[in-house]
């Protein structure tokens, strides 16, 4: 399978011609471009990739809103729907080490020294009140101070000048304490970012587990081979060769600069914050590069962060309740479980699980086997007929959270709580659900009664 971008992209237009849309009309990057992709989904009910080929104040075309399908992203699996999650639990029980070639793609532009402008990227503003450009698409590739782990994730920078964003290290995950790390001893810590990459490898960088897992060996097993890595130019780090754009650079230590507002997925702009600041080193790229770009708190952001939450999660529940049937992430902060209860207690050990295997889940609602968790209406009935608040709930008090919930007095720094939605004391003792007789139910044909 094609590790590229571009090669993925002719793949959709094959097998999904209405999926992919150029748009020839000169766009400004200042909010247009979301409102676009807002409408779309909003009053079209339309999800397709974009290419923005006019983009005002850059030369680089727009890609967005890959991510926006299920079945899109299935495709890039080489899987379908209803087996993506399964195909990631794989990909991540049998990773696939990354190879490191000599030549790339995306070393045919190399940019450094004075050459370096980030400002000549496109400088999308994506929502009302954000504090500037981001670049929401940048998927970062680092190594441990000790160099003995390596760790990839999304993060989010604002763009403050040619050579120099700030970052969004969410806090203590893994990037986050690499770069303690490397800051404790005065050091600056080197990172790379790669935009433009094959969905694949997107959804690999999402992967949730140990700090010693290497996302990258994941993003192989998606692709089925080993991912390739070539080494960056201003550094020794390792970064796919296949990518459309590099952006190298090193996170100083002991300097925060203002960062934010930014309307993220909850739904909300997060206010000023003082974070991070990377100075950019060198940029390099295909020729002709197609840069992407994330539509933060759409389908395109939601979808994606969805899978691999799911898949990290049911193999968290797994562990403790191996009679898990199904994990969903319905919402911001948001769990649901459906287990088969064999005995009494196991519903509060797959809220534990999955408090203790995301930082980011907050509220955990876990319910029977007989209730169909992708049916909201479903989990409300059970939550209404199965659980005694006083008896059911278990809240957990003073954990760390996620820094971008708005509803937290200190950034991260939350309580999080827990939902025993299952009948009591077993499904089978419990008072029976109404049902038509199975042989009524068979029997009668809609179109005997409405032709």
């Amino acid at each position: 399978m094609g590790q590229d971008l571009r090669s993925y992209l002719e793949l959709v237009k094959s097998k999904k011609p209405d999926d992919f849309q150029i748009v020839t009309r000169e766009i400004n990057p200042a909010y247009e471009i979301t409102a676009l992709v807002a409408k779309l989904e909003s009053e079209a009910k339309r999800r397709p990739i974009l290419l923005f080929e006019k983009v005002k104040g850059t030369e680089f075309p727009v890609l967005t809103n890959l991510h926006a399908s299920r079945s899109r992203l299935a495709l890039g699996m080489n899987v379908q729907p209803e087996e993506m999650q399964k195909a990631y639990l794989r990909a991540m029980e049998k990773p696939v080490p990354p190879k490191i070639v000599s030549k790339a793609p995306v070393k045919e532009v190399i940019l450094g020294g004075d050459e370096v402008n980030v400002l000549a990227l496109p400088q999308i503003m994506h929502h009302e009140g954000d504090a500037g450009p981001y670049l929401t698409a940048a998927i970062s590739f680092a190594r441990s101070p000790d160099g003995e782990t390596w760790n990839c994730a999304y993060n989010r920078l604002q763009v403050r000048g040619r050579n120099t964003t700030s970052i969004h290290l969410t806090l203590a995950k893994h990037l986050w304490e690499f770069y303690r790390v490397a800051e404790a001893k005065g050091e600056p810590l080197p990172v790379a970012f790669a935009i433009g990459v094959h969905p694949a490898i997107a959804l690999g960088a999402l992967a949730i587990g140990s700090i010693d897992e290497d996302e990258r060996a994941i993003m192989g097993g998606l692709l089925g081979e080993p991912l390739e890595l070539i080494q960056c130019e201003t550094s020794d780090l390792l970064v796919p060769a296949q990518a459309e754009m590099i952006i190298e650079g090193e996170i100083l230590p002991n300097e925060r600069a203002p960062e934010g507002p930014f309307g993220e997925f909850t739904g909300y702009s997060l206010g000023e914050r003082q974070r991070e600041i990377l100075k950019v080193k060198a940029v390099t790229h295909r020729k002709g590069a197609v840069f992407q770009d994330i539509a933060v708190g759409h389908l395109d952001h939601m979808l994606l962060s969805t899978i691999s939450i799911e898949a990290n999660l049911y193999r968290a529940v797994r562990a403790m309740v191996p009679s898990v049937k199904a994990v969903r992430v319905p919402a911001p902060f948001t769990c649901y479980v459906s287990i088969k209860q064999r005995v009494s207690g196991q519903a509060k050990n797959a809220i534990l699980a999955v408090l203790g295997a995301d930082l980011y889940m907050k509220r955990v609602v876990v319910v029977d086997h007989d209730v169909d968790i992708f049916n909201d209406r479903q989990v409300n009935w059970a939550v209404a007929t199965r659980c005694q608040p006083d008896r059911d709930i278990t809240i957990i008090t003073n954990t760390r959270g996620s820094d971008l919930d708005p509803s937290t007095k200190e950034d991260g720094y939350t309580s999080k709580w827990g939902v025993d939605a299952t009948a009591k004391p077993s499904l089978e003792a419990y008072a029976p659900r109404h049902r038509v007789p199975r042989e009524v139910w068979e029997r009668i044909d809609l179109k005997d009664f409405f032709p």
